[in-house]
C-alpha cells in the first residue's frame, strides 16, 4: 500500500510543477500580501486544500503553515493589545508631572524593536521553510504552536 502510494504520490504534478517546487511556493505565497490584501492568507489555503489529499508532503507543508500563521496572528493581537497598554500607560504618565519625554521614548523603542525583530523573524522563518520544502523536508517553523496536528 505505501508503495502505491508514493508511485502515485511521484505523478503528481500540481500547477505544472514538482512537488517540492510547489510546497516552496506554497510557503513564499505568506509574502503575497505584500502586493494583495489577504492574498498572504487565502492563497496557501487555497494551494493546501487543493492538493492535500493527493500528497502528504503537500498535506504536512499546508498544516505547518496552518499553524505559523495562527500563531503569528495570535502574536499580534497580543502585540496589539500590549501596544494599546503602553499607549495607555504613556498617555497616563504624560499627564502627570513626572518626566513624560522619558516614558515616552522607553516606551516607543520597546515597540520598535518588537516590531523589528518580529517582522525579521517572520521573514527569515519563512524564507527556511521554503528552502526546506524545495528540499523535500517539511518546512517546519520555529517557535510555532501546533493547532493542527
Amino acid at each position: 500500500m505505501l508503495l502505491d502510494q508514493e508511485s502515485r504520490e511521484e505523478d503528481i504534478k500540481p500547477w505544472n510543477m514538482d512537488i517540492n517546487s510547489f510546497c516552496m511556493l506554497m510557503h513564499l505565497s505568506q509574502f503575497a500580501s505584500s502586493f494583495f490584501p489577504l492574498a498572504g492568507i487565502i492563497m496557501p489555503i487555497i494551494m493546501w486544500q487543493q492538493f492535500k489529499k493527493d500528497s502528504s508532503i503537500i498535506h504536512e507543508n499546508g498544516k505547518q503553515i496552518m499553524n505559523f500563521m495562527l500563531t503569528t496572528f495570535l502574536v499580534g493581537i497580543v502585540f496589539t493589545l500590549g501596544l494599546v497598554a503602553v499607549v495607555m500607560t504613556l498617555f497616563t504618565n504624560a499627564t502627570s508631572d513626572q518626566s513624560p519625554a522619558i516614558f515616552s521614548a522607553m516606551g516607543l523603542i520597546t515597540i520598535l524593536i518588537f516590531a523589528a525583530g518580529f517582522g525579521i523573524a517572520y521573514v527569515v522563518f519563512i524564507i527556511l521553510a521554503a528552502i526546506k520544502a524545495y528540499h523535500g523536508h517539511v518546512g517546519k517553523y520555529p517557535l510555532t504552536i501546533r493547532f493542527i496536528r
